[in-house]
C-alpha cells in the first residue's frame, strides 16, 4: 500500500468547504488510518447534546473562534477556543462544541477500541441536571452521530 503524501491543508479546505455542512459538518481526512481520526469540522452547528469520549480530543482552531462547553465539577463551563489556538480535552469529559458559521477546525481523536463506547448526553439548561444519555459504538465519525443527533 502506498503511503499518502503530504498535502496542503488550506487548499483542501478551500476545495472541500461544501463538505463541511451541518448537522455535524465533519470530514475525516485519513479514513484508512489505523490509530487516529483526523478531521476537519466546519460551522455552523446547533447541537444541544454533549459528546462523551473515553479518550482525549485535540482541537486546533484554523478559522474563526468557537466555544466548547464542558461539564466540570457538576457545572457547565465555557471554554473559548480562538483562531490559532489549540485545546486538549481530557478523556471522559462531556463537551459541546458550538461552531458559528464560517469557522473551521482540526480535531484529532483516537479510534475506538471494541470495548470503548461514545456517548451523547443532554443536560438541563437551567439546573444542569443530566436529562438523558445514549451510548453507542463509534466506527465511522462521519455517519454514526447522525441518527443520534437528528
Amino acid at each position: 500500500m502506498a503511503i499518502r503524501r503530504p498535502f496542503n491543508l488550506k487548499k483542501w479546505i478551500s476545495d472541500n468547504r461544501d463538505l463541511l455542512k451541518p448537522p455535524v459538518g465533519n470530514k475525516n481526512l485519513y479514513a484508512d488510518a489505523g490509530d487516529y481520526i483526523v478531521m476537519i469540522v466546519g460551522g455552523p452547528n446547533a447541537r444541544k447534546d454533549y459528546h462523551y469520549n473515553e479518550t482525549e480530543e485535540l482541537f486546533y482552531q484554523l478559522e474563526g473562534d468557537i466555544m466548547v462547553t464542558i461539564q466540570e465539577d457538576g457545572k457547565a463551563v465555557q471554554v473559548p477556543i480562538k483562531e490559532g489556538e489549540m485545546f486538549l480535552l481530557p478523556a471522559k469529559v462531556p463537551h459541546q462544541p458550538s461552531r458559528p458559521a464560517n469557522t473551521v477546525g482540526l480535531v484529532i481523536e483516537c479510534k475506538r477500541t471494541n470495548n470503548e463506547n461514545d456517548g451523547l448526553m443532554w443536560f438541563c439548561e437551567n439546573c444542569n441536571n443530566q436529562l438523558k444519555e445514549f451510548k453507542f459504538h463509534l466506527t465511522n465519525i462521519e455517519k454514526d452521530f447522525l441518527p443520534q443527533i437528528g
